[in-house]
C-alpha cells in the first residue's frame, strides 16, 4: 500500500484553533473507525497521522487543532486551501472498538475525541444496545465543539448519554474539573475503557483504573 493523494474540498473553522478538513480521496478505502491516516506534510517533509473522523460518500473527515508555532505538522495541514492536494498513506492503527457486547466509557480531552466519535457513531449505529458513555475534557465553553451531534446521539439513541468537564471555566452547564474525576467515581459502571487526547491524562486515567483492579485488558489508550 503506497501513498495516494488526498484533494482538501472543505475547509471549516469550528473554534478559534480547530478546523474540520474534508478530503476526497484518490482510491477508495476501508476503515475501521478508531484508525488515522499518515499524511505527507509537502512544505515541512515531515510525516504526521491524523485520526479520521468519519468516512462517507462526502470525503474523509478530520478535525485538527491548529499550534500556531507548527508543532507536530498541524499548522501547515490546517493552513492548506480548498483545491489543494497531499500525499497520504493508510489507514493504520490499533486503537479501535472490541465489538464486544459490553458496557463501555470513551474519555478524551481536546481532539481526542476525533476517533472516539468514529468508535460510538459506528456502534449506535450497528445496533449496539449496552450502554455506551462519552466523557469530554476541555478547557472552556468557546472550546467545545459538536455538542448538536451529541444532543442528536443522546436523542436517538437511549443506551448513549455523555458528560463534559471545563478545567478552566466554572458555568452553570457543564462540570467544572476534570475528566479523571467522574472515572474515579463511576469506574464500577462500566467494563470495557477507550482514552484518548492528553497523555497526562491518560496516564492518571489509567493509574486510577489499574488501582482500581480494572484489567488491563479492558484498557485501550492513545495518546496526542
Amino acid at each position: 500500500m503506497g501513498f495516494s493523494n488526498f484533494k482538501l474540498i472543505k475547509k471549516e473553522k469550528i473554534t478559534k484553533d480547530v478546523f474540520e478538513l474534508v478530503f476526497e480521496s484518490e482510491k477508495d478505502f476501508e476503515i475501521t473507525p478508531g484508525q488515522f491516516i499518515t499524511f505527507m506534510l509537502p512544505k515541512s517533509r515531515l510525516g504526521r497521522s491524523y485520526s479520521v473522523l468519519s468516512k462517507d460518500i462526502n470525503g474523509v473527515s478530520f478535525l485538527i487543532k491548529r499550534l500556531e508555532d507548527g508543532r507536530g505538522g498541524s499548522k501547515e495541514i490546517c493552513d492548506l486551501n480548498e483545491g489543494e492536494i497531499i500525499k497520504g498513506i493508510g489507514p493504520a492503527g490499533k486503537f479501535i472498538d472490541s465489538k464486544k457486547d459490553i458496557n463501555k466509557l470513551y474519555i478524551a480531552t481536546g481532539t481526542g475525541v476525533v476517533p472516539l466519535f468514529f468508535m460510538i457513531g459506528d456502534l449506535l449505529k450497528s445496533g449496539f444496545k449496552k450502554n455506551i458513555k462519552l466523557v469530554l475534557g476541555n478547557r472552556t465553553l468557546k472550546d467545545l465543539y459538536y455538542i448538536e451531534k451529541l444532543k442528536e446521539f443522546k436523542k436517538n439513541y437511549s443506551n448513549f448519554d455523555y458528560e463534559i468537564f471545563l478545567s478552566r471555566e466554572d458555568n452553570t452547564i457543564y462540570n467544572f474539573g476534570y475528566v479523571k474525576n467522574y472515572v474515579k467515581d463511576n469506574y464500577l459502571d462500566y467494563d470495557e475503557f477507550y482514552i484518548c487526547g492528553n497523555p497526562n491524562m491518560i496516564d492518571e486515567v489509567i493509574e486510577i483504573l489499574i488501582n482500581s483492579s480494572i484489567s488491563k485488558e479492558n484498557i485501550f489508550e492513545e495518546k496526542y
